[in-house]
């Protein structure tokens, strides 16, 4: 059917499509949105003359716009509108000018997808801001105002922020009517994690992943891990306890009822500490510190640490008099796990409940199974490769402490 017997909306699902063939993460989350035609009256209320979208996934269209467009540009416009979702410039706007936010966000999105589509002339590009975040963008904007001639159009698309059309910048409230004129009873803001994961995953598959994806949504696709939460999670689930009448409770006394007395089972826990130059004293400190203070929260946890570059350097148990700053790198040139493994079948018969091994990843692993779990501490400019082959362990990486900023476009 050619392209003028085809009606707006469906040029707009034979974009989607074309969408997931040709650009599968954009279209698999273009699948996501629910695309609504505005009338003439709606065009004009809220100043939609070409496409927008909400933060409930709602992808509004001019049908006179649509019509005009080539299918190469609708294309471009619905990744456009999915990447203002994914992205979440509709909820990142805060107390911003709307009109210049747009602009923002729009130069932010058509930097990103100039490396996949032929951005249209007239869309907005700010190219000494390639790379930069959207509230850079818009402060760079807003500082130079006097020089920087802004579109007319306020940018390629409307943005849906509120009935106000934005004006405070409100843009998140359990009252969805309130935040976008087009909300239907029932809709709930889209999952940008749920979606992003399934998309990633669908055009990984398909070859056909954009670049930068992974590092554009980091977050998402690699979440940072807190490993002491893990650490205390997996020590309250395999400390064995009992109860027994014999020791009374103390802090029951009080009540006039004599409770029983939690009875647990002391347990090993043991601390490999990669002694490589690369780690730093202050990271060998804070590392020791949570373990020294997770073993004063558990009464019935034995935890003994040992120092290894080529071979074990030291071995010292955690008591109360246990000093973290202590144990510093020593720089030797190379690092092994094995001994320590060695050391616990040796010293301990395999009889631990968990190797907790702090490292900056650039270590050897062993190659046959044991049968206690091993969690991986790896440093922030660490590497997760090696030991991310290990059975029967988990791997989490300390962030680096600058850290990447979210909202990084």
């Amino acid at each position: 059917m050619a392209k003028d017997q085809l009606t707006a909306r469906e040029r707009i699902a034979k974009a989607r499509i074309n969408l997931l063939t040709d650009y599968p993460f954009f279209g698999s989350i273009a699948m996501h949105l629910v695309p609504r035609e505005v009338s003439e009256e709606e065009s004009n209320t809220y100043g939609l003359k070409t496409m927008a979208v909400d933060m409930y996934g709602n992808l509004m269209f001019y049908p006179p716009w649509v019509t005009a467009q080539s299918d190469v540009t609708l294309k471009c416009g619905v990744a456009h509108e999915v990447m203002h979702v994914t992205l979440k410039h509709l909820v990142r706007i805060g107390s911003r000018q709307a009109q210049t936010w747009n602009i923002a966000v729009d130069a932010a999105v058509n930097e990103i997808l100039s490396h996949s589509f032929t951005i249209p002339n007239e869309w907005v590009r700010i190219q000494k801001m390639a790379g930069k975040s959207s509230e850079e963008i818009y402060d760079w904007i807003i500082k130079n105002a006097q020089t920087y001639k802004c579109p007319k159009s306020g940018g390629f698309d409307s943005h849906i922020f509120g009935e106000d059309k934005g004006k405070k910048g409100t843009s998140d409230d359990s009252n969805g009517s309130r935040n976008s004129p087009f909300f239907k009873p029932g809709q709930t803001p889209v999952d940008v994690p749920r979606v992003v994961k399934e998309a990633y995953n669908f055009a990984k598959s398909q070859g056909k992943l954009p670049g930068g994806i992974d590092r554009m949504f980091a977050d998402i696709l690699n979440p940072v891990l807190d490993w002491k939460d893990i650490l205390r999670k997996f020590l309250v689930s395999v400390i064995p306890h009992d109860f027994s009448y014999v020791r009374p409770s103390k802090k029951s006394y009080s009540t006039g009822f004599y409770m029983p007395m939690v009875k647990r089972e002391n347990i090993e826990l043991c601390i490999g500490v990669d002694s490589s130059g690369s780690i730093s004293e202050k990271e060998y400190a804070e590392f020791l510190t949570e373990i020294l203070s997770m073993c004063r929260q558990f009464e019935s946890l034995k935890a003994t640490v040992l120092v290894c570059d080529a071979a074990i350097q030291r071995v010292e148990e955690i008591t109360e008099q246990f000093d973290p700053y202590s144990i510093q790198g020593r720089g030797y040139g190379g690092t092994s796990s094995l001994p320590v493994f060695k050391w616990i079948e040796e010293e301990k018969n395999n009889d631990i409940k968990i190797l907790v091994y702090f490292t900056d990843g650039y270590i050897d692993i062993p190659s046959k199974d044991y049968p206690f779990p091993t969690l991986w501490i790896v440093t922030a400019k660490g590497r997760t490769e090696e030991v991310d082959k290990m059975a029967n362990a988990t791997v989490v990486k300390i962030p680096a402490l600058e850290g990447r900023d979210e909202d990084d476009y």
